[in-house]
């Protein structure tokens, strides 16, 4: 299992818990928070990214549905996922 967290990018974290996770599963990981900072919808939000047999949770809190659909669609573009497990919730207002 690898888990990313995601934070603001002026706000790096102290400490990335990571447990033992496959080569393979790490470097998803990497790939896809590399693709979703690049993006400039989604560098602001707060989502964490775990990799489970190439598998991705995303979960957290976004600002809206279509940063939640744009994230879940940044995870299947990304090479070598086999299914995302799409736990985003969009912000109540």
């Amino acid at each position: 299992m690898t888990y990313v967290p995601w934070f603001f990018p002026d706000d790096p974290p102290s400490l990335f818990q990571t447990g033992p996770a496959s080569d393979d599963d790490a470097r998803l990981a990497c790939q896809l928070l590399e693709r979703m900072q690049r993006d400039p919808r989604l560098r602001h939000e707060r989502i964490c990214i775990e990799v489970q047999n190439r598998v991705v949770i995303l979960e957290g809190v976004v600002t809206c549905a279509d940063v939640r659909t744009e994230a879940h669609a940044r995870a299947w573009g990304t090479p070598g996922v086999h299914d995302v497990n799409n736990r985003l919730r969009p912000l109540e207002r």
